[in-house]
C-alpha cells in the first residue's frame, strides 16, 4: 500500500482547503510528518505506530484523522497485522469516503492474501475516485487471469504466477495459495496427490524466472523465493510454527527435486497460526471456514544478494538465536518441568521461572500478561538494561528464587522479546513495560524456529541437568516467544 505523506502535497487538490484546524491538528499533522520520515526498519515502524495513534488522539474527527488512520493501516499491513490493517483503513474509509487510498489499501490486503474476489471490489471502488492509478489498473488484470485459470483449469497457471511475481505487484511480491490450491491432510505436512498440478505450475514459473537474466549483475542481486506455511489456531504455538516449517519443507523439496531451481534460492519458513488471515470465526475446537482460511501456503518473492565469498544470502536482518525454556514446580515437588500450554498451576501453591543464555550479545525483554490484562515486566527491571551478554546463564527471577502467582485466575501469558535493538527507550510518556507490549504485538506475527537442544529430555529438571531441557529458538531480527497456561 502506498504511503500518504501528506494528502494536500502529494495530490494537491485532494482536501478541501480552508478546513478549519485546531491547535491540536496542526501538531497531529506534524507528527504524521515524523512518521513519515522515519525508516521502515524493525525499531522506527514502532514509533511510526504510536506517532499516528497520537495524531488520531490528538485530532479524532478530520481529515488529518483520516491520513493517520490510513497510514497506520500501512503499518499494520507491513507488520501482517492483517485484521487490524482492515480496521484501520475502514476507519480511513469513514472520515474521508470520496479519498481512493483506504479502498486500495484494502484491496491490497485481499490481493495479497489470495482473495481477489474482495480485493476486486475495494479496487474498483477506488478506482471511482482515482481511475487512472496504474498499479490498481495492473492489479484488477491479474485478477481477471486468475479467475479465468480457475474457472479454465482449477489452477493459477504459471504465466500468471511469472506476472504476479516480476511484474506490477510494487513491494515484496507474494501470492498465497488456499489450501485448495495446496492441500494437506490434518496433521500432516505430506503432500497429496492433488496438490501437485498447483506445485507443477509453481515450479515452471520459477524456472522462468530463474533462468531469465533480468537483474543486475552490477549490484550482485537476484531474487530468492521463500515459501511460507500457515495453520489455523488449533494446537500450540510451538507445534504449528514446527508443522507449518515442515510443510514449507515439503512444498520446497518438490520444487527442486522436480525442475531446474537452484535449491539454495528457496527458503522454507513456517509461521504456524501466527499470521491468520481470518479471526472472526477462527476456532480451537472444531473445524470452520475461518479455520480453512488460515491454512494455506505462500510464495513470497525477496531480494537475495551474492557476497564477495562467492556466497548468497537473503537480504534479511540479523539473525538472533538462544537457549531458553519456561518451568514451573508443582507445590510440595522438589524438581522442574517444562511450562508449556495446557499446563494447569494453582494460586499460592505452585511457581514458576524463566531460563535463557544468547548464543550472541542482543537485548531481551520478559513480559507476563494475565486475564485481565495487567501486564508486568518480569525482566529487565525497570532501571536495568535489557542488552545481555552471549554465553551467560540467566535466571529470572534470579538463581535460587521462583515467582507465585497472585490471585487473578485465568489464561496467563509469558513472553520472551529477542530484538538486535531496544525497544524501551523509543517514545516519550509511555512506560518501559508498555514499549514493550507495544514491540511485542508488533512482533509476534514473525517466525521463530524452535529446536529441542535434547530430543528426549528425562521428566523432570533440576539445576544439574536443566540444559538437557533447553530449546534452541532462531529468528531474524527482532522476535518473540509465547506459552500460555491456565491460572486457577
Amino acid at each position: 500500500m502506498k504511503q500518504i505523506t501528506s494528502f494536500l502535497i502529494l495530490v494537491p487538490l485532494l482536501f478541501i482547503v480552508g478546513i478549519s484546524y485546531g491547535k491540536d491538528c496542526d501538531k497531529a499533522e506534524e507528527l504524521i510528518k515524523q512518521a513519515v520520515n522515519l525508516k521502515w526498519d524493525s525499531v522506527s515502524i514502532l514509533k511510526k505506530e504510536w506517532l499516528y495513534k497520537k495524531a488520531i488522539e490528538l485530532c479524532p474527527s478530520s481529515i488529518t484523522a483520516a491520513k493517520a488512520h490510513n497510514n497506520l493501516g500501512d503499518v499494520y499491513e507491513k507488520e501482517r497485522r492483517f485484521g487490524k490493517a482492515i480496521e484501520e483503513y475502514k476507519k480511513a474509509m469513514e472520515l474521508a469516503p470520496d479519498k481512493p487510498y483506504p479502498y486500495f489499501g484494502l484491496g491490497d490486503i485481499y490481493f495479497k492474501t489470495g482473495r481477489y474476489k474482495e480485493a476486486k471490489t475495494w479496487y474498483e471502488k477506488g478506482l471511482k475516485y482515482k481511475p487512472d492509478d496504474e498499479l490498481t489498473n495492473k492489479r484488477l488484470a491479474l485478477i481477471r487471469e486468475i479467475e479465468r485459470d480457475r474457472r479454465e483449469k482449477g489452477v493459477i497457471r504459471a504465466r500468471t504466477i511469472n506476472k504476479m511475481l516480476t511484474r506490477g505487484t510494487g513491494g515484496v511480491v507474494s501470492i498465497t495459495f488456499a489450501e485448495g490450491l495446496i492441500p494437506f491432510d490434518f496433521d500432516s505436512c505430506r503432500l497429496r496427490k492433488d496438490a501437485k498440478a498447483q506445485l507443477n505450475e509453481i515450479g515452471r514459473a520459477l524456472e522462468s524466472i530463474f533462468s531469465t537474466k533480468d537483474i543486475s549483475f552490477e549490484r550482485r542481486e537476484f531474487p530468492i523465493i521463500e515459501i511460507a506455511g500457515h495453520t489455523d489456531k488449533r494446537g500450540t504455538d510451538e507445534y504449528n510454527l514446527w508443522l507449518s516449517r515442515k510443510r514449507a519443507d515439503a512444498v520446497v523439496n518438490y520444487l527442486a527435486n522436480n525442475f531446474n531451481i537452484p535449491r539454495e534460492r528457496l527458503i522454507a519458513k513456517g509461521y504456524g497460526e501466527r499470521q491468520p488471515l481470518c479471526t472472526e470465526g477462527a476456532s480451537e475446537e472444531r473445524e470452520t471456514p475461518c479455520n480453512a482460511l488460515n491454512r494455506r501456503v505462500e510464495i513470497i518473492k525477496r531480494k537475495g544478494m551474492i557476497v564477495a565469498e562467492g556466497g548468497i544470502r537473503g537480504v534479511v536482518e540479523e539473525k538472533i538465536a538462544l537457549e531458553a525454556e519456561f518451568f514451573y514446580q508443582k507445590g510440595g515437588e522438589r524438581e522442574f518441568r517444562i511450562l508449556k500450554e495446557g499446563t494447569s498451576l494453582t494460586s499460592g501453591k505452585d511457581y514458576y521461572f524463566i531460563f535463557f543464555r544468547l548464543l550472541q550479545d542482543c537485548y531481551v525483554y520478559i513480559l507476563q500478561e494475565d486475564s485481565s490484562g495487567k501486564i508486568e515486566l518480569l525482566f529487565p527491571k525497570e532501571n536495568e538494561s535489557a542488552l545481555v551478554e552471549a554465553n551467560k546463564d540467566y535466571w529470572i527471577p534470579q538463581t535460587g528464587k521462583l515467582y507465585k502467582l497472585d490471585y487473578t485466575k485465568g489464561e496467563e501469558r509469558i513472553y520472551l522479546l529477542a530484538t538486535s535493538s531496544p525497544v524501551d527507550s523509543l517514545i516519550e510518556g509511555l512506560s518501559k513495560k508498555e514499549q514493550v507490549k507495544r514491540a511485542i504485538e508488533a512482533y509476534k506475527t514473525r517466525t521463530i524456529y524452535v529446536v529441542k537442544v535434547s530430543p528426549k529430555p528425562p521428566q523432570y529438571a533440576n539445576l544439574q541437568n536443566i540444559n538437557e531441557f533447553l530449546s534452541r529458538i532462531e529468528g531474524e531480527g527482532s522476535w518473540v516467544r509465547m506459552v500460555k497456561f491456565t491460572h486457577e
